[in-house]
């Protein structure tokens, strides 16, 4: 039987995408290297960056609260691989053949070896934890509630208050979130909210804080840079605050991962009631990941972003509404073109032939598993 999607969490789903656009406008778009500090634009495309750092936390604890208590399936994986293959070598045999890019032999192969290559890293560091899903489940499951919340804390704790606290100091670093340990760590959080919390529909009792927070991480930043132009900022090592965009815009930071909880426990209490509201919902989300490989494709991020110039709207009334349009342009136009290819895909998908194949292999690997 088909499970239903919770049209709750494919919404947040579909949001996080959403800031995973915003994030690659305003960073590579240029917005906020060109932005001036002082001026409205430049508190407001920071601000747009900061909080749309929680899209990767969002998806490790949709894809963890529900991974929790699922099997591992090798079709699963199969498609996922299958669809990650589809765009990152198609994308790069049109870009050979129609337009003038350097065919550079080393970049086909991490084309046809998009996973294994770190073509897309979030894809790369995905497989990896849906791989490990199985011993992470059985050592979830070996813990009492009160164990599993110290797992929790002292996870976080050493990967994600620890450097923030000791900023200075390499050591537990985790490259920003970038890394298995973070994606295991968020996978914890997300399989104790799936096991021992019970959703009680006050929305808003999570959202204002969710909303409170994400807004501290841009506001952290313009704390840092306050404190830097004060006489403090004689103090050298301080100046590691600002390391990357600085040490609170990152996956694994204090205020992105409550933000990210908070958000994630507020989608998880918001009632949608069944109907085609729902359903349209669901069909958009479940393109989401599409829109992901397509845009952020290499080729696809050098011409389109070379084309859109954000700098161009700093300083404008119109700044707001020119990204807002550019993302949902980019947003509508990668859903569009994931929906072709899921149709296309279809009937390879719904083979019961191909599935049944993979279903005995996944068989075996449970005996393997179980001992037999």
């Amino acid at each position: 039987m088909k499970k239903t999607r919770q049209a709750n969490l494919e919404l947040l789903r579909l949001l996080a995408m959403v800031f995973v656009v915003t994030a690659h406008l305003m960073n590579h778009g240029n917005l906020i290297g060109a932005a001036k500090r002082g001026t409205a634009s430049y508190y407001l495309v920071w601000t747009l960056f900061g909080v749309s750092f929680t899209c990767i936390n969002l998806y490790l604890l949709i894809s963890s609260y529900f991974l929790t208590e699922s099997r591992f399936s090798l079709w699963k994986l199969v498609k996922l691989a299958v669809q990650v293959l589809f765009y990152a070598l198609g994308i790069t045999a049109i870009y050979w053949i129609f337009t003038d890019v350097p065919h550079d032999l080393e970049y086909l192969v991490y084309s046809i070896l998009p996973i294994s290559s770190d073509f897309y890293w979030f894809v790369s560091m995905y497989v990896g934890m849906y791989v490990l899903a199985p011993v992470m489940n059985k050592l979830i499951l070996a813990l009492t509630k009160r164990q599993l919340a110290c797992a929790c804390a002292l996870a976080l704790a050493l990967v994600s208050v620890w450097p923030n606290i000791f900023y200075f100091s390499s050591a537990l670093n985790t490259a920003g979130g970038v890394s298995i340990s973070w994606f295991l760590t968020i996978y914890l959080c997300g399989a104790y909210i799936r096991l021992y919390y019970q959703p009680d529909g006050k929305f808003l009792k999570w959202f204002l804080p969710a909303v409170g927070t994400s807004l501290l991480i841009p506001l952290s930043r313009f704390v840092i840079e306050a404190l830097l132009s004060s006489p403090f900022g004689a103090i050298s090592f301080l100046d590691d605050l600002m390391w990357g965009y600085s040490v609170f815009y990152v996956y694994s930071s204090i205020l992105v991962t409550a933000a990210s909880i908070f958000l994630f426990l507020a989608f998880l209490n918001l009632r949608i009631a069944p109907g085609r509201g729902a359903g349209l919902i669901n069909r958009i989300a479940g393109a989401s990941f599409g829109v992901y490989l397509i845009h952020d494709h290499y080729y696809i991020r050098e011409s389109l972003w070379t084309k859109i110039d954000g700098a161009a709207w700093l300083g404008h009334w119109y700044l707001p509404f020119a990204c807002m349009g550019v993302i949902a342009a980019i947003y509508l136009v990668c859903t569009a073109i994931e929906l072709l290819r899921q149709k296309l895909f279809a009937p390879f998908e719904k083979s019961t032939a191909i599935a049944g194949f993979f279903q005995k292999a996944d068989d075996k690997l449970k005996k393997i598993w179980n001992g037999d």
